[in-house]
């Protein structure tokens, strides 16, 4: 379903690129992220083959390094910036960007330790 609804994301934004379906750009762009996001959530949420009590914990630290990963993101961006740009200003990623890179980091992590259980 996840996996489905990715691929409709990606065909979707491309059909709207390519000019074949006629609407706004902001509109194809919110349309897109929040299918990627949703098709994310869904991966992030499906049961392994095998789900044992180890999976459940790899789960949670998973999601618990997620969330400080994405705290930290947003408190250190704006110094980094201001290290090397020389202006203190936070970009503007938007929501979509942070759960995004959230959701990356967190399927980064949670194959990391299941591999290496």
């Amino acid at each position: 379903m996840a996996y489905s609804l990715l691929a409709l994301s990606i065909l979707f934004i491309t059909l709207s690129v390519t000019k074949v379906i006629a609407i706004d750009d902001e509109i194809a762009k919110t349309i897109f992220s929040s299918g990627v996001l949703l098709s994310f959530l869904l991966l992030a949420l499906t049961r392994d083959k095998i789900e044992d009590e180890l999976t459940l914990v790899i789960r949670l630290k998973a999601l618990a390094s997620s969330f400080i990963f994405g705290v930290g993101y947003v408190v250190v961006s704006p110094f980094v910036s201001w290290l090397f740009d020389g202006e203190f200003i936070v970009e503007d990623w938007g929501i979509e960007g942070l759960l995004l890179t959230m959701f990356l980091f967190y399927f980064g992590m949670f194959g990391l330790m299941k591999r290496n259980r």
